[in-house]
């Protein structure tokens, strides 16, 4: 059974909306801060014990003297770090709010176009009946017929003759003896040569054959012309039974109420089109706020890079391995023990340092799976393929799909699968979403070809087309 595009349209932002989810989960921190601040309260303490043992002219309170104002400094920039975080979470809860309030309105405006383009249809379907129950309709339609039928002969006619003229005139051009004698207006009441130049001419003229060549020139030369004037003015005539035609359908197509339903449907698809202006906006604003996210959380980020300097200034004279190999100098074990302990806090903070490099890698790997299905949903409403009219084989299982996802490159070809799978609906899309066709000109060309006889139903359509198509011509020049 087909699926229809609300259908798959609602399972990709839902899947856009998970992996939204999913990247706030894995934003979420991993460890509390009081984890952390116990990891380096437990560091201080051992560096303030181990100062002690190694510095023991110096008192705990001249070494712990310098432990607030580093303490201060990191607490400064964590306060920073969060500050912009909160602001921009409410930046991203506004953008999201927006999004999801845009994308509703598409779909409620996507169900407004889809019963509207149902009622036109059946409009549609009234005026074309209405039109072929018409006496004068028909024999119009039938006269429209007819005439195209007629023009399409005589251009093919003028074709035929262009093509010999083409191919003919050439050599009658190259002639310079008949070039002499068509100059000198031989064989006509103007030709005023006499005495021997008279004689000469005469005999040149039979030796070149000049009357049949003469005629067969002119024939060449203006009868295309002249088919030119005639199938003008039969298209003049086809034209007016073609504006009596469009009267007929304009007073069945007012009085029904088409061109209100017509006109409806415009505005709807004006405010879809802003719609989706607004909703690639949002996205992309989205998108900038979830990488300053992600920058911010990124242990390249300017605030980690920020509190490891403060770190570094501390501990630049504080180095673990340095201090393990001048407690191994001494007899005593305490400062051998104190450095384990040491040790250890450093193990527990690489611990945490890979665990965070992890989440990073996954948060990146998230975002960019959602701005590649924010592209995929892009390009899925600008084919419309959100719309009721647009249907999808029933093997096609997109959830399925998404839930395999694992890259970039699997997205992409989740997009070939749905337009390999997309069709079109049989009914309001076979008569009123060409887009090359106006519905008011597709009611006309229906109506034609059901108003006139099966042998002419074809050239009444055409009918119509050339008409349409002259039309346009018109209006672009």
């Amino acid at each position: 059974m087909p699926i229809s595009g609300p259908v798959v349209h609602r399972q990709l932002i839902d899947a856009y909306n998970n992996a939204q989810a999913r990247l706030e989960q894995a934003r979420a921190p991993m460890f509390s801060n009081d984890d952390r601040e116990n990891l380096q309260d437990r560091r201080g303490e051992a560096l303030v014990t181990l100062a002690e043992y190694y510095l023991p002219q110096l008192s705990r309170e001249a070494i712990l003297s310098t432990w607030p104002d580093v303490r201060s400094q990191l607490a400064h920039v964590l306060r920073r770090k969060e500050s912009k975080s909160l602001d921009l979470h409410n930046q991203l809860d506004e953008a999201n709010r927006r999004r999801h309030q845009f994308e509703s309105e598409l779909i409620s405006l996507n169900t407004d176009r889809d019963r509207a383009l149902e009622r036109m249809q059946e409009i549609a379907d009234e005026v074309e009946t209405e039109l072929q129950k018409d006496p004068d309709f028909v024999k119009l339609a039938d006269r429209a017929a007819l005439a195209e039928a007629a023009l399409e002969r005589a251009e093919g006619n003028l074709q035929e003759v262009d093509q010999d003229a083409a191919r003919k005139l050439p050599a009658f051009e190259r002639s310079d003896l008949f070039q002499y004698l068509r100059k000198c207006q031989f064989g006509t009441p103007q030709y005023a040569r006499r005495g021997v130049t008279r004689r000469i001419d005469r005999w040149l003229a039979r030796y070149i054959g000049f009357r049949e060549a003469k005629q067969s020139y002119d024939f060449l030369k203006k009868t295309p012309e002249q088919m030119r004037e005639i199938i003008a003015q039969d298209r003049e005539a086809f034209d007016v039974v073609m504006e009596e035609l469009e009267k007929h359908r304009d007073r069945v197509a007012r009085r029904l109420g088409l061109p209100d339903m017509v006109l409806a449907i415009k505005e709807i698809e004006r405010h879809r089109d802003a719609n989706l202006k607004q909703l690639e906006r949002s996205g992309k604003t989205t998108q900038v706020i979830e990488s300053e996210l992600i920058e911010i959380e990124s242990l390249k980020g300017p605030y980690y890079t920020e509190a490891i300097q403060v770190f570094r200034k501390m501990l630049e004279q504080m180095d673990t391995g340095e201090l393990d190999r001048r407690a191994q100098q001494t007899p005593d074990l305490t400062d051998d023990q104190i450095v384990a302990r040491l040790a250890g806090v450093d193990s527990e903070f690489d611990k945490l340092k890979r665990a965070a490099t992890q989440r990073q890698k996954t948060i990146l790997h998230t975002q960019q799976m959602m701005e590649a299905l924010g592209s995929l949903i892009g390009r899925f409403r600008a084919l419309q393929f959100d719309s009721s009219r647009s249907q999808f084989v029933g093997t096609l299982n997109v959830t399925e799909l998404l839930y395999q996802a694992e890259n970039e490159e699997d997205v992409e070809a989740i997009w070939e699968a749905i337009r390999s799978a997309q069709r079109w609906g049989p009914t309001t899309t076979d008569t009123l979403t060409n887009v090359a066709t106006h519905p008011m000109t597709q009611v006309l060309l229906n109506a034609m070809a059901h108003a006139a006889g099966s042998a002419l139903a074809s050239h009444a359509r055409r009918a119509g087309e050339r008409h349409q198509s002259s039309w346009n011509h018109r209006q672009r020049h």
